[in-house]
């Protein structure tokens, strides 16, 4: 039902109104009358009427002001103006306020109802819209936190995906032109508990998103990382002092809402993407530095390990090529860099360093699980335990690889077989796997013991000997039917294969049946 309020002095005139929309629109309006302008901008901010039919000349309030003041208050209200004068009088200040029509007096009925009627179905769009609005907002609210957990993860492990973080961060409104990451360590019995590492995480959602403009990332072994954006570079005392305080009010809030003691590592301010990507694996190491007397520590060049982007794609590239020896060999070309830094910063790098290389292949469609390094106290030991991890991981990739690569040819073979018929060729079969042509080509001798071309003449040959053997077709039709147009060449293809005329393996078929 729409609410309709009739504004005007004359008692007579707004129950007349009433009573002539009421039968001709039974049940459609709830109705409310004001007799002057003050009362009618009471009744609207109460009523909160769909219309209103302004009177223009009342005592008191008139009605053009009282339309001024509704409007500010009811932007979404259909208001007419109701006259006996010249309307023209009153045209421009009425357009200008935002009136949808005028009414002159005395009312016509097929007017009235006709405004009416244009104005329940702009009421109904006005109303659809709005829902629609609303369902945006809430499934813009239900994605958000996907997109936000994407755009941390590809900041810390340089993931790829269709869009590129600073398209992520321009949906999330998240602008960065500098910045800086914290990284806070729950603790062991948090990790272990999903239930409690879920409510750990709301928390710290929850506090650090009610004072900051931030990014928030899932939590990745144990770790969830806050990334920061700055309008400027401040000066490194400064930022570090109110950096220093934030954690520490972080740290005092999870303790106090959750029991648990948390460790915060802080990166350096960097300038844009990259940058704030180098901040979180400096935040990564910082966090080692944590103790149970110190629960906050800075980044500090003096335990950083170089691993540059370059060795690190060299290895990604060999774990997706599953060679074993090729991996090892470069872990220990960079491992023998660092053989005499602290057993513990080692491990710390490491676990970065693979836990990049996992997300990595995970982007490939390889899908693995993360390397686990345990506590040890000896650099000879780390070192045999993350050897035996490559090893694990390695086999993992290669028999998800193989099963992969069989599954591609049990489809590639039936896709031939259902059209070998047709003009078939090698790039239509790999485009229908979204292969590369050359390495479906190599991928198909490899796994079949054939070339594609051999594979698809034997399918069409074996088909033309099943053929042969029905009498009523002739080995023309034959041709046709196994996908060759050209009968000649079926024939030179046929004996190739077979050492005899497509004609003499008939006569022999048909004369042994």
């Amino acid at each position: 039902m729409y609410r309709l309020l009739i504004v005007d002095d004359e008692p007579l005139e707004r129950e007349g109104l009433e009573l002539m929309i009421n039968r001709t629109l039974p049940n459609q309006f709830q109705f409310e009358h004001a007799e002057n302008g003050r009362v009618a901008i009471e009744k609207s901010i109460e009523f909160q009427p769909h219309i209103i039919f302004m009177d223009i000349k009342m005592p008191g309030i008139q009605g053009l002001e009282a339309v001024s003041v509704i409007r500010q208050k009811l932007p979404e209200t259909k208001i007419f103006i109701v006259t006996a004068y010249d309307y023209f009088t009153y045209a421009q200040e009425a357009i200008s306020l935002g009136v949808k029509d005028y009414i002159l007096k005395p009312a016509k009925k097929d007017h009235i109802m006709s405004l009416l009627q244009k104005m329940i179905s702009e009421i109904e769009v006005d109303h659809k819209k709005r829902l629609q609005e609303l369902e945006s907002i809430e499934n813009l609210s239900l994605i958000r936190p996907l997109t936000e957990n994407e755009c941390t993860l590809m900041l810390m492990f340089n993931t790829v995906q269709e869009l590129n973080v600073n398209q992520m961060s321009r949906i999330l409104g998240f602008e960065i032109k500098f910045g800086y990451v914290s990284v806070i360590q729950l603790p062991k019995e948090v990790v272990q508990n999903e239930k409690e590492q879920r409510r750990v995480y709301e928390c710290v959602r929850h506090f650090i998103k009610s004072s900051k403009d931030c990014l928030v990332s899932p939590v990745v072994d144990g770790q969830l990382a806050i990334f920061f954006p700055l309008d400027s570079k401040q000066e490194d005392e400064i930022q570090k002092r109110e950096a220093f305080q934030d954690a520490l009010k972080t740290i005092d809030y999870i303790e106090n809402q959750t029991g648990y003691k948390t460790m915060i590592g802080i990166g350096s301010i960097k300038r844009g993407i990259e940058g704030l990507r180098n901040s979180y694996n400096e935040a990564v190491k910082a966090h080692i530095k944590c103790n149970e007397f110190t629960s906050v520590s800075f980044y500090s060049k003096d335990f950083s390990l170089s691993i540059s982007n370059e060795e690190k794609q060299v290895l990604i590239d060999s774990f997706r090529k599953a060679d074993l020896e090729d991996v090892l060999y470069q872990f220990n070309q960079i491992y023998e860099r660092f053989i005499n830094h602290d057993v513990t910063h080692l491990r710390t790098e490491f676990i970065s360093l693979f836990n990049q290389i996992v997300h990595s292949l995970r982007s490939s469609s390889i899908e693995v699980e993360k390397i686990h390094i345990a506590d040890v106290e000896d650099v000879n030991q780390l070192k045999e335990l993350i050897e035996q991890q490559i090893t694990i991981l390695i086999t993992k990739i290669d028999r998800e690889k193989e099963i992969k690569m069989n599954h591609l040819m049990i489809l590639a073979r039936e896709y031939i077989t259902h059209h070998f018929i047709e003009d078939l060729s090698l790039d239509q079969v790999a485009n229908y796997l979204k292969l590369n042509p050359f390495y479906f080509s190599k991928l198909f001798k490899k796994q079949t013991g054939e070339t594609f071309s051999d594979y698809l003449m034997n399918i069409r040959i074996n088909k033309a000997k099943e053929l042969m053997e029905r009498r009523e077709l002739n080995l023309k039709e034959i041709s046709y039917q196994v996908g060759y147009n050209d009968p000649n060449y079926f024939s030179r293809v046929f004996k190739k294969c077979t050492n005899e005329s497509p004609k003499e393996y008939r006569k022999k078929i048909l004369m042994n049946s």
